[in-house]
């Protein structure tokens, strides 16, 4: 096997297990957003909302892009488990 052909099945790999790892845990995710609930009502904010969305937003208020009330200081773990619990909100 040649060195880019191994290359390319480990990056492979490693992209399989983080898409993985980032998945969101929503009951961990129900505590975390226990600060977010102060403000938003999941069911009427976020009602059909994609996790990808919900994380995206999150991401770009974190980042700045996006203003907010509060100033979010959250890892992607926190975003992944919080868009998870949104996602899946009734």
């Amino acid at each position: 096997m040649n060195k880019n052909m191994l290359a390319i099945i480990l990056a492979s790999g490693a992209l399989a297990l983080s898409g993985t790892a980032l998945a969101g845990d929503a009951a961990a995710g129900a505590t975390k957003a226990e600060a977010c609930l102060e403000c938003h009502e999941p069911a009427e904010d976020f009602e059909g909302m994609t996790v990808e969305e919900l994380t995206a937003s999150m991401k770009s208020i974190v980042g700045g892009q996006m203003k907010h009330k509060k100033k979010l200081a959250l890892s992607d773990a926190d975003i992944a488990d919080i868009a998870a619990y949104f996602a899946t909100a009734k």
